[in-house]
């Protein structure tokens, strides 16, 4: 019997977990999300990590006008403090697609982007879906998953 509780017990140890273990849930802040319909200026599908205003600057040079003054909700962001996640799907040929950040973690070792396409659309027109964040900063590297 006392072994039986042993195992239960330890089984219950293992099976918990801590925030320490899984990391820390980031709630990030909304720049951007939507669709680059700027066609000679559309980005490869990728994910970046900004932490300059040097860079931002040239992440934005790739929208066209409308998408930076009705869409874009901050160009200028302050680096000593934040970082900038942005991630950009395929081309698409519809507008109405997504790409979606769902969740950001920060454990002891490296923060987790999960990356997501929640809304698959059916318009007839050529677009670019994207979406930015920024999170506050941090020397830890960005997995993107």
């Amino acid at each position: 019997m006392k072994k039986l509780i042993v195992l239960i017990a330890l089984f219950l140890a293992l099976g918990c977990s801590n925030d320490s273990e899984n990391g820390k849930t980031i709630t990030p802040i909304l720049i951007a999300q939507g669709s680059n319909s700027n066609y000679p200026n559309m980005i490869s599908p990728q994910n970046f990590v900004i932490k300059s205003q040097t860079d931002w600057n040239n992440l934005l040079q790739n929208f066209d006008a409308y998408t930076i003054v009705n869409v874009i909700k901050e160009t200028e962001i302050d680096f000593t403090k934040f970082q900038v996640i942005a991630v950009f799907y395929q081309k698409q040929s519809n507008s109405s697609s997504s790409i979606d950040i769902t969740k950001i973690v920060e454990n002891a070792t490296h923060i987790t982007v999960k990356v997501e396409n929640l809304k698959l659309g059916i318009t007839q027109d050529v677009a670019q879906p994207f979406h930015i964040v920024k999170i506050p900063k941090s020397s830890k590297s960005v997995v993107f998953q």
